[in-house]
């Protein structure tokens, strides 16, 4: 029989000339063609493992999924049984999709604990033989050695290899259910109501991906043993009632039965706790995606610390939470695995005090069988609590699948018309009638018009966009539609793809000529052509490297694109756009490619094109005249778009790619095990003297209790004296095997609070352009969920367990050698295949793990893009597209997640038949040593080689899952060497700058060191307390002059200083105190308001009250515990903005630069913010980035940037006067009256 174990040798040449020149991801599965004893035995995993072996394995080298087990295979399954009006349990419905196969999988187990019950038989065989002189009868009926040491061979071997069998099976199953449920997540998402969406946030929705979905695979993975140990455990009692009487056995029973209804009942315990970790640890990956997506935020704020601070602070009761759950589980598994002895002991007290004698026989049969109970008590813990965790992410991911949906209206249209219909509508988010969010509209969008929507901000313009679209309810009245959208949202919705791809935008055909158009249409020519790669530039997640204006024009090209639309819902995407971009995109998208279309238009600015709309709507909740409607235009006419704002590095414009995710290769170093320990403040040398100590010290008292058996059983009179002793032995096991794995569960839990508080710092240091701008949140995100998770649940448990086999096989070994010294001939050549084995299979184990970490972020990513563009999706009715891009991508990781856990098969099976072959070798030179070896000494040898095969496969597996979470230390560790800004830290300065004098001195920048210049030469002053408008066309520097500022990019040249001091020798974040911003897009976390107006709680409750009011946000807002929800959602996106502005003002700095502040503001409300902040930063140096000019007007300086130069740099009055200058030609085309300004 092949073992698989040779050809881990094979060299690599030959390897080569088997194979043909078609990679290994376009061959068909094995699983589709192989025998059935290649099935059985995972043969067919061979030559995988062998080539992992050889060399790093890589996508190319592993086999797409079999197609029984694709998404399109076992969804239906699911899905078939799942029954919304019903609200079913999702437990109940995978058992109804998976029964036959469960039942399948449970027969196996129940065949492999009826073959090693066997064992004990044969053991006591073996001993009866031992014991005779002349072999007359034993428990077989067999009288030859040899036969017996043949029996105990073929029961040892195929026992170990049907329970193999068995988990691969159980295990395949878990992992179809894994595609199965994932995909229902993803779907679900897909048609969340806005309601549920409240309810569930994405980072909830991540955490089902990443965490319950592993928890409810290996829950229906290892449940089997739920219910096979209890009753493999009666049956045991019940044949060593027929060894020991039916007393004893039921004394002994139970003893055992109080140690599985604690497992039971902790169990249960168990399960609420992990409930509390699941909780705690959606509350961190939700905080932690908040963070992520808004980063430029928290570092332009410099509230790294304060954010850190949070999610500490969340981390701290997540390790509470985790301590308590370890520790139940670590008392769970310690009672557990002295129970055998505890109750053998009660066994054998019971049976001597009957004045039986304790012959040697009936002694080690008794051990045999306790022996036996170890394996259903070792797995009936992890089994019951895998199943308990499984059914607390069940029930989780049961509410999620019950929550609200959106339900498609049909409706007739009571005028043929019209394609969109309101009747006395009254919409709501919530679905409460009582308090509608749109009250009594009636609207009508009639083929072939334009309507244009105005109103102030917070009035309900987008949420009569999303009224029509179906993503509010409607309480009252009606609403009828008959129409295909196309839509853009107020808020850019950015994919990470490459510009051409998210303007096509999953459209099963290409039209060359009309993607031209389009491209022409929506100005996006001046900026395809400076990028390296034009349309085919990639872009990061939400954008993150656009300017603000070119994400709403790529949002505005995708609706125009598909012209097959009947209605066109445009959300503001004229906002970020200036006079003369505006109106060539009205002109050539609104009045030119939707000619003749139907389109509904909102806008918060350029109310100069109000008189092309066929009918203007005013949304019923707001307050406006036509008298207000008249005053706009002329205020409105000097809206610029001159910036791509300080949100937006144009890193894009040189380096857009985002970078691949690294992939270590080769096996886990001992420096990544170290890095580990070190996390606890301790060496790693350090830690593991003292685990092994710990563990030599707990292991050898163990052992003594069995050896001590054997005296006892030798003992006549004192045999009840010697009884006792073995129960103290017994006590004092329990002791040393929980105060070691108390041990490990300190040290582990101080690793993982202090491996991510450094990982967190870390991140949160890196640079915005050479990370963040680079890599997609799903990536970063993945780290702090999945990895982290792994850390946290796996990596104790898998460390205890192959510390605790580990040093059961040295007592196994060091026994068999003391009883049966010829045995030790075995070791070496039994050694040398096991490392070659376990060294060949981690190799190739590790790489597939990787690939797995790998391909799992794209899936995270996939998952919070969805959440984050769901009314897009929906809106142009792509949601299947975006199911089948899911579907794609599951089976894609799946293909590596599905190997990896065969692999483990393939390496188990192969251990068990290594131990087989020990337990015969062992029971042939026992048998060969008759006479000179006493019986005592071989009834140790024996029992002690039985459990061999069992602890080889276990140590074995779990030394290659704990390698395997190493991977995870990795991928973390990759984060902990990141560049961080903070590397060249100068000094921290307090109350600085204080008069806000700012001058740049020959000023010079780029991006990375192999980049051109992006600002060249810059030198201009500006005087404590004066107004600076910096105004310029898209890419001119305005962006990079700002973020040359913030030092979110080092100077290649020259120097800025702020009060006369040079910021490069003042700390990053003393600089970014000192200063403020108001960005262009607002960014708000969940929780309080008095939470996003002051993260770092240095404001009074009056002074953030007062903030609030000064923004006129106090009608909104009743308090400052008003909750924001995630990413603001329950605010408009105006609102929001002033929230924004808020913040600002508390924050009291000498330099304040103002992107675009009020870009999202109708006019009056923009009036009355700006006399405020004239108010409030009186005194104040203001730096402002020009979106209207009217704004800027009033400054004492204009700064006019060109090419990353500065062209101009004066009043505006002088400006002006120059007709020929660049500024006052730019006020011209913008329709300004400058008489009124000279």
């Amino acid at each position: 029989m092949d073992t698989g174990f040779q050809s881990l040798k094979t060299p690599r040449a030959s390897l080569d000339l088997q194979e043909n020149d078609v990679p290994w991801s376009q061959r068909p599965h094995p699983l589709e063609s192989v025998n059935w004893l290649s099935y059985i035995t995972v043969w067919w995993m061979d030559a995988l493992i062998r080539k992992g072996a050889q060399a790093p394995l890589t996508e190319r080298d592993v086999w797409p999924l079999a197609k029984a087990d694709t998404v399109d295979s076992v969804y239906p399954l699911v899905t078939a049984k799942w029954d919304p009006a019903l609200k079913p349990r999702l437990v109940v419905v995978l058992w109804q999709a998976f029964r036959y196969r469960i039942v399948v999988s449970f027969l196996l187990f129940s065949l492999y604990a009826v073959l090693s019950l066997l064992q004990p038989i044969a053991v006591k065989s073996m001993m009866q033989y031992l014991e005779q002189e002349d072999v007359t009868a034993t428990a077989l009926g067999l009288t030859n050695g040899y036969a017996l040491v043949i029996v105990l061979f073929v029961v040892s071997m195929t026992s170990a290899c049907i329970m193999d069998f068995a988990g691969y099976y159980a295990a395949h199953i878990g992992l179809n259910l894994k595609s199965a449920v994932a995909n229902m997540v993803y779907v679900k998402t897909l048609s969340l109501s806005g309601l549920a969406k409240a309810k569930f946030s994405s980072g909830e929705v991540v955490t089902m991906t990443s965490v319950d979905l592993e928890r409810i695979t290996m829950g229906f993975s290892l449940g089997h043993w739920t219910f096979i140990s209890p009753v493999m455990l009666v049956v045991i009692f019940i044949m060593l009632a027929f060894e020991l009487g039916p007393l004893a056995a039921f004394i002994g029973g139970l003893a055992m039965a109080g140690f599985i209804y604690f497992g039971i009942a902790s169990g249960q315990l168990v399960g609420h706790l992990r409930r509390d970790i699941l909780a705690v640890q959606a509350q961190r990956v939700k905080l932690t995606n908040e963070v992520l997506q808004g980063i430029r935020v928290v570092k332009l704020y410099a509230w790294e610390g304060s954010i850190q601070d949070q999610l500490n602070d969340i981390r701290v009761r997540e390790i509470s939470c985790l301590t308590k759950y370890h520790n139940l589980r670590i008392i769970n598994n310690v009672l557990l695995m002295v129970a055998p002895v505890v109750s053998l002991a009660c066994c054998l007290m019971v049976f001597v005090g009957q004045g039986r004698p304790l012959t040697m026989p009936v002694a080690f049969t008794a051990l045999a069988y306790m022996n036996i109970t170890r394996q259903p008590c070792g797995v009936f813990s992890t089994s019951v609590i895998g199943f308990t965790e499984a059914l607390a992410s069940c029930r989780r991911l049961s509410d999620f699948f019950n929550a609200e949906e959106l339900a498609p209206e049909v409706a007739t249209l009571t005028t043929p018309e019209a394609n969109v219909e309101l009747s006395h509508a009254d919409f709501s988010w919530t679905n409460d009638a009582t308090a509608p969010t749109l009250k009594d509209i009636s609207l009508q969008l009639e083929p072939g018009t334009l309507t244009i929507v105005v109103g102030a901000v917070g009035s309900g313009k987008s949420s009569l966009v999303s009224a029509i679209l179906g993503d509010v309810h409607v309480t009252s009245g009606s609403r009828r539609v008959f129409a295909r959208f196309s839509y853009v949202s107020q808020e850019s919705w950015i994919q990470h793809a490459t510009i051409k791809d998210n303007i096509v935008f999953l459209s099963p055909l290409f039209d060359q000529d009309l993607y031209d158009r389009v491209v022409s249409a929506c100005q996006l020519g001046p900026d395809l052509a400076m990028l390296p790669k034009g349309d085919a530039t990639e872009i990061g997640e939400r954008g993150i490297n656009l300017s603000g204006g070119q994400k709403a024009r790529i949002s505005l090209a995708r609706a125009m694109y598909h012209t097959d639309a009947d209605v066109f819902l445009l959300d503001d995407p004229l906002s970020a756009l200036d006079v003369h971009v505006a109106n060539a995109v009205f002109s050539d998208c609104m009045q030119g490619l939707l000619r003749g279309k139907t389109a509904l238009l909102v806008l918060t600015s350029h109310y100069h094109l109000l008189p092309h709309a066929h009918r203007t709507e005013f949304p019923h909740l707001m307050n406006f005249t036509q008298s207000d409607l008249v005053a706009t235009k002329s205020q409105d006419n000097g809206k610029e778009e001159l910036a791509e704002g300080v949100a937006a590095e144009p890193t894009v414009m040189k380096d857009s790619l985002m970078v691949k995710e690294d992939n270590i290769k080769g096996k886990v170093t001992l420096q990544t095990y170290k890095s580990y320990l070190g996390a606890s403040g301790y060496s790693g040398y350090s830690v593991g003297i003292v685990v092994t100590v710990l563990f030599t010290i707990s292991q050898v008292t163990l052992s003594l209790t069995d050896w001590f058996m054997s005296v006892w059983a030798q003992k006549g009179p004192l045999s009840l004296w010697y009884g006792w002793g073995y129960v103290a032995l017994a006590g004092a096991s329990v002791i040393l095997v929980y105060g070691r794995s108390i041990f490990v569960l300190v040290t582990a839990m101080l690793c993982s609070k202090n491996f991510h508080s450094k990982v967190l710092h870390n991140v949160l240091g890196a640079p915005v352009p050479t990370f963040f701008d680079v890599t997609p949140v799903g990536r970063i995100l993945n780290r702090f969920s999945s990895d982290l998770d792994q850390i946290d649940s796996n990596m104790l448990h898998f460390g205890l367990c192959v510390l605790e086999f580990g040093f059961e096989i040295l007592a196994v070994l060091v026994v068999c050698a003391a009883t049966t010294p010829w045995v030790i001939v075995m070791y070496v050549p039994v050694g040398y295949v096991y490392f070659v084995a376990q060294s060949g299979y981690n190799k190739a184990a590790n790489e597939i793990k990787r690939l797995d970490g790998v391909t799992k972020s794209p899936l995270i990513s996939l998952v919070s893009e969805t959440y984050q563009g769901l009314s897009t999706i929906r809106a142009f009715e792509k949601s299947a597209s975006f199911a089948q891009k899911q579907r794609t991508t599951i089976d894609f990781n799946m293909r590596f997640y599905f190997t990896f856990f065969v692999g483990a098969r393939w390496f188990q099976m192969r251990l068990d038949f290594l131990g087989s072959l020990f337990v015969g070798t062992c029971a042939v030179v026992t048998v060969l040593t008759k006479s000179t070896v006493g019986l005592a000494a071989a009834g140790l040898s024996l029992t002690y080689s039985t459990q061999l095969s069992v602890l080889l496969s276990r140590v074995a597996i779990f030394t290659a899952w704990l390698d395997n979470s190493m991977t995870s230390v990795e991928r973390l560790n990759h984060y902990n060497q990141l560049e961080s800004e903070h590397a060249d830290e100068g000094t921290d300065v307090h109350d600085w700058p204080s008069q806000g004098a700012i001058a740049f001195e020959s000023y010079s920048m780029r991006y990375r060191d192999h980049l051109d210049l992006v600002l060249t030469n810059i030198s201009f002053n500006v005087e404590p307390g004066h107004q600076v408008g910096i105004c310029g066309r898209t890419g001119s520097g305005k962006s990079s002059l700002m973020a040359a500022l913030f030092r979110m990019v080092p100077a290649s040249s020259g120097r800025i200083a702020i009060d006369g001091v040079d910021i490069a020798s003042v700390s990053v974040t003393s600089l970014r105190r000192g200063l403020t911003i108001i960005p262009q897009d607002p960014v708000l976390f969940s929780g309080s308001i008095r939470l996003n107006l002051d993260p770092t709680k240095c404001a009074t409750d009056a002074e953030l009250w007062t903030a609030v009011k000064q923004v006129h946000l106090s009608g909104v807002i009743p308090s400052l515990e008003f909750a924001i929800c995630e990413r603001g959602s329950n605010l408009s996106v105006g609102q929001r903005q002033l929230v924004c502005i808020a913040r600002a003002l508390l924050r009291r700095s000498k330099v304040v630069v103002l992107d675009e502040a009020t870009a999202n503001i109708d006019p009056e409300s923009d009036r009355l913010i700006q006399a405020t902040m004239r108010d409030c930063f009186e005194n104040v140096t203001r730096l402002i980035i020009a979106h209207r000019l009217d704004t800027i007007l009033d400054s004492d300086r204009i700064l006019f940037l060109d090419g990353g130069m500065a062209v101009e740099y004066d009043a505006p009055s002088t400006l002006l006067a120059n007709k020929c200058g660049a500024f006052a030609q730019l006020a011209q085309h913008a329709y300004v009256d400058l008489d009124k300004f000279k």
